[in-house]
């Protein structure tokens, strides 16, 4: 992330220094925000026990990545968009992957309480 932010940093010479600085903080947050998000749908996704979602997620971000790079050099603007597309989709994949790991966790934090009570209760 700190490398997005001196390369958004070194691109932006032309801007003035108040600029130049904006473009890092975005160029950070962007890079945060997509490794944030890739780890937690990575996270989501390695635990499964066949090993072809984890080899297509592999290839998927790869292919993904290589193309918007390529797509990006020819039509910046366009994978500007397409880059703020994928940013909102991450956002609300993340959030669904944070709320089905509390309600896992709450599920299993209950669980846990009626285990103490009922063991709790047969001690006596």
């Amino acid at each position: 992330m700190p490398v997005a932010g001196l390369l958004a940093y070194g691109a932006t010479a032309q801007l003035s220094p108040g600029a130049q600085l904006a473009s890092a903080v975005l160029a950070s947050g962007i890079a945060f925000a997509s490794h944030g998000g890739k780890t937690a749908i990575r996270a989501a996704i390695t635990p499964s026990p066949e090993p072809l979602s984890n080899i297509g997620l592999s290839l998927s971000e790869d292919a993904l990545a290589i193309g918007l790079v390529w797509f990006a050099t020819r039509h910046p603007y366009a994978a500007a968009v397409i880059v703020v597309i994928l940013l909102v989709c991450l956002i609300f994949v993340v959030r669904m992957i944070s709320k089905s790991l509390r309600a896992l966790f709450r599920g299993a934090q209950a669980q846990w309480q009626r285990l103490q009570v009922g063991g709790s209760g047969a001690s006596d």
